[in-house]
């Protein structure tokens, strides 16, 4: 029996410091049908050198502006033609084995849609960081936490999960991940490893660290989105006041994080009335600290990242 064709998409923008080890990590798997397309945003920090000194093992590369990585990705996946669809960014890796253990996964599965597993926190200079595990493909619950239970590194999907749930949302710039797999969870099922199949490195320039004003209206865009769809089961639309209000507090968060404390104290806001038993001494505390001067609030959020450290 043949096996499938995997593609793996890398979207990659300014990262020349970490390109070389994740397409290696992408080269070096033991699985025979593999298809490796790189989609570079322009990058002037060296990536085209790297990724020319690979294009003989690439099905298609191309280094020009695009409209972020999703966009990117997009790019990427209208130029596969494998069976079965991932990426991997350009600051992870992909670790020994795991697209055999992927592809081996799904075939033993036809219905699923997705396959992913853990992945290990990696810091900028590759030291471990710990685990971050995967959790149960559940729609209701991932919609009412806000909380992608998919770890994105390692993970595959079929081309049919991509046909039915594609493309990824262009002006998601954080959450279209998380996005799809609603989609996906809303269409079918998934299978999900109890391993490690990439690794998630946390650096100062990564999306995980920065962005925190466009992480709170992607949030916010998201469950607008969600909630405004037609086919949405019962259970979900039972939480769809506590999930938004979470959606609204977390949305808050970032706001204040990134100084905008008038748009921080609105998105408070808007999570107490959507969900008035979130009220409680935190969140009062919440809305609170929106209303100090702006020096204090400066003063305020440095206090609180010095005590992270």
């Amino acid at each position: 029996m043949t096996q499938p064709l995997v593609t793996i998409v890398v979207p990659s923008y300014g990262q020349a410091a970490f390109l070389e080890e994740t397409l290696r990590s992408v080269f070096d798997q033991d699985y025979p049908r593999l298809e490796v397309i790189v989609v570079d945003g322009g990058s002037a920090d060296g990536s085209v050198e790297i990724i020319e000194r690979h294009a003989d093992r690439l099905a298609w590369w191309v280094s020009e502006r695009d409209g972020g990585q999703a966009d990117a990705l997009n790019k990427g996946f209208a130029r596969a033609t494998g069976d079965l669809l991932g990426w991997i960014c350009s600051d992870d890796t992909l670790l020994p084995g795991a697209v055999t253990a992927a592809v081996a996964a799904l075939s033993a599965d036809p219905a699923a849609l997705l396959v992913y597993g853990d992945a290990l926190m990696v810091d900028e200079a590759g030291h471990p960081l710990g685990r971050l595990p995967a959790r149960p493909f559940d729609l209701v619950e991932m919609v009412r936490t806000c909380q992608n239970h998919v770890v994105q590194p390692g993970s595959l999907f079929t081309r049919r999960a991509w046909e039915l749930a594609g493309p990824l949302v262009v002006e998601s710039h954080y959450y279209f991940d998380f996005e799809l797999v609603l989609r996906l969870a809303l269409l079918g099922s998934a299978v999900r490893l109890e391993r490690p199949l990439g690794t998630y490195r946390l650096h100062v320039e990564s999306k995980s660290v920065a962005g925190t004003l466009i992480k709170a209206t992607d949030h916010q865009r998201l469950y607008e989105a969600l909630f405004a769809r037609a086919d949405l089961p019962a259970a979900v639309q039972a939480v769809e006041a506590e999930a938004r209000s979470l959606s609204e507090l977390t949305a808050g968060e970032y706001y204040y994080a990134s100084g905008d404390r008038g748009k921080a104290r609105k998105a408070y806001l808007r999570a107490l009335r959507l969900w008035p038993r979130r009220l409680d001494a935190r969140s009062a505390g919440l809305v609170a600290r929106t209303f100090l001067p702006a020096r204090a609030a400066a003063a305020a959020r440095a206090a609180r990242s010095l005590g992270q450290r």
